[in-house]
């Protein structure tokens, strides 16, 4: 049963999201690649959602949910296999990508970078190579270039401190760095991508509304009556969470949102509890917490800007868990939108079960389950659900 009146306006966003190394399948000339065949991941991206030739259908499925939206990302290694070599099919691909969508009322939503370098620049030291802002703001020319009249959002980089911290602090990612210093350094690099990003694209296509994507962790202290624990989660929150925005300040036209999580802070030092025992986890050990995407939607209020969530989803083998997530953080939106934040969209993570980087194929994401064996897709109960928020703009009336 669904209450009567709308819950969110007309034109909202509703979609979801995925990245080209995660469902393309067969993307070999990356960074990605090379470390999951020196052991890096749990299993092998391989031939993972062969979504490359199958986006058609996949679009499909997503626009008979009744989804409007569809957030995916171009692969820099296909588009741009060897410096400055820029491939046209490559380029027509993607473009029609996102005429697929058009064709179906479906909003194309771009992200130029998903966590994947060419194997080439990675050689080169990967955003640590000389001259990589420059090869970053040639490739988007080109991204966008080919995407004219196409797309309209372009979301430049996808989680640039995730990036930083589990490439070059944690090690866990490529290029396996362990040093706060890379670290410090990849992170104004990436400020400075971004900053030539949006200056070449608005130079070339003012017309396109250019974004970011930031993961935003919602850091609490564990004790509210502990002073450290209260220091720990402001210097988290600013290190993590604001830092980029500042440093990017005035360099965007919307805010992309990728919320997952509440992380319950002790101390001042990084890698503090993720999980609190009070609250359900997901399958990745991440506490479940609404209310952590409900705050951290406000806090993004100061910047002025239009917000999407860019990302929101769990990883369960449970449907009805991923249900009642769905619910719950649409409902967390709706508060916020209710109390003034500009949400314009909401973009689950993910549509398919797919590669999750280093955990492989374990984690099961998706709106739709993928058979690894067949590649058949089969909708979920939560897919449906979803869907039905996103036609009617309604939710489900509480029990």
């Amino acid at each position: 049963m669904l209450l009567s009146a709308r819950d969110f306006p007309e034109g909202f966003l509703f979609g979801a999201a995925t990245s080209s190394h995660q469902v393309e399948g067969g993307n070999d000339n990356c960074d990605w690649w090379d470390w999951e065949l020196a052991g890096g991941s749990k299993d092998p991206s391989g031939n993972a959602c062969e979504h490359y030739s199958r986006f058609p259908e996949d679009i499909a499925l997503l626009r008979r949910l009744g989804l409007n939206s569809y957030r995916f990302s171009l692969e820099w290694s296909r588009i741009e296999p060897e410096p400055g070599r820029f491939e046209t099919k490559q380029l027509e691909h993607y473009r029609e990508m996102a005429l697929a969508c058009r064709a179906q009322d479906v909003e194309p939503i771009i992200t130029l970078h998903h966590f994947t370098l060419p194997r080439w620049l990675s050689a080169q030291g990967g955003v640590l190579a000389p001259g990589s802002t420059e090869r970053f703001a040639a490739f988007c020319n080109a991204a966008t270039d080919a995407l004219e009249g196409a797309a309209r959002y372009i979301i430049t980089i996808n989680e640039p401190m995730v990036l930083v911290l589990m490439g070059y602090l944690d090690g866990v990612w490529p290029p396996g760095r362990k040093s706060p210093a890379a670290a410090a350094a990849a992170a104004m690099r990436l400020v400075r991508w971004h900053r030539a990003a949006y200056a070449c694209i608005h130079d070339r296509h003012p017309d396109m509304l250019v974004g970011i994507a930031k993961h935003w962790i919602d850091f609490q202290p564990l004790d509210r009556a502990n002073a450290v624990h209260r220091r720990g989660a402001a210097l988290q929150n600013y290190l993590f969470n604001r830092w980029y925005l500042r440093a990017i300040r005035d360099a965007y036209e919307f805010i992309g949102l990728n919320y997952y999580s509440t992380r319950y802070v002790t101390g001042l030092r990084t890698g503090e509890p993720l999980a609190s025992p009070d609250e359900p986890h997901t399958e990745m050990g991440w506490s479940i917490s609404p209310q952590g995407f409900e705050r951290s939607l406000r806090a993004l209020r100061e910047y002025r800007r239009p917000i999407l969530v860019a990302e929101n989803g769990i990883a369960s083998s449970d449907d009805a868990q991923r249900q009642r997530y769905i619910v719950d953080h649409l409902t967390a939106v709706r508060h916020a939108m209710r109390e003034g934040v500009p949400v314009i969209g909401y973009q689950y993570w993910s549509l398919l079960d797919n590669f999750e980087w280093a955990e492989g194929y374990r984690p099961q994401f998706g709106l739709f389950h993928v058979d690894r064996g067949t590649q058949e897709r089969t909708v979920r109960q939560s897919g449906r659900l979803y869907g039905e928020i996103a036609s009617t703009g309604r939710l489900p009336a509480e029990p």
